[in-house]
């Protein structure tokens, strides 16, 4: 019996001893980003123009973008995606409010609205942006590249469109590898986007209202009286 125990407690120190080295490691906490707006409000002299409300459309993204995960290209066919390093919302989401603030903060003289807006909502335009490229690239540039364009409010053919290709860099190596410095220039990207669109809606012809259709008088009132006895 004595010889049973000491072979037990034999066998358990080793696996106490292990069991003791996993609880204390530790793994990698989480990091989240969150884009957010820079845009300076434009100064008051250039609330004038074609003051009206601006709609803002959901941003389209790629298909490897639209994930939780910060995306970065290490060569011209592979991704690097860090399980530990994240958007705090979806990317999309997040560009289409950070696109419209910086929008506002440029047309101090218009309305901006996301979509969905109200059914009734009278709109001047609606932004569309698709991108291509939106984050750090294999060269170690920060890029946000795609076209944007300026549709009416109701019909598919633009009154604006125009590629963008704005970069930073090449950063250094201790830079690119930071998440953090990735994102405050992603910021400032979006912002230069905003700068570019908020141009190109002042530049807008300014909104006319339809012309009422002309009233015109009956027919027999437009022939004047009838003569005396004329029915009998």
């Amino acid at each position: 019996m004595q010889r049973r125990i000491v072979a037990v407690l034999g066998l358990l120190g080793p696996m106490l001893a292990l069991a003791g080295c996993v609880s204390l490691k530790r793994t990698p906490e989480a990091r989240f980003f969150a884009l957010r707006p820079t845009a300076e409000p434009a100064p008051a002299a250039r609330a004038g123009g074609n003051v009206g409300e601006v709609g803002v459309l959901a941003v389209r993204i790629p298909r490897h973008l639209q994930r939780p995960q910060l995306v970065v290209w290490r060569s011209p066919s592979e991704l690097a995606i860090d399980e530990f390093v994240r958007w705090a919302e979806p990317l999309d989401v997040a560009l289409q409010q950070v696109l419209a603030d910086d929008l506002a903060a440029e047309l101090p003289g218009h309305r901006v609205v996301r979509r969905p807006w109200p059914a009734r909502t009278e709109l001047l335009c609606r932004v569309l942006v698709e991108l291509s490229a939106f984050g750090m690239q294999e060269s170690r540039e920060v890029q946000l590249e795609g076209r944007w364009a300026l549709l009416p409010a109701d019909r598919e053919l633009p009154l604006e469109s125009r590629a963008v290709a704005l970069s930073r860099g090449p950063l250094p190596a201790g830079t690119a590898a930071d998440p953090g410095a990735t994102v405050e220039i992603l910021n400032q990207l979006v912002d230069e986007l905003a700068q570019q669109i908020a141009t190109a809606i002042r530049e807008l012809p300014p909104q006319t209202s339809p012309e009422p259709e002309p009233t015109h008088p009956p027919a027999d009132a437009a022939a004047g009286p009838a003569a005396p006895g004329a029915d009998r």
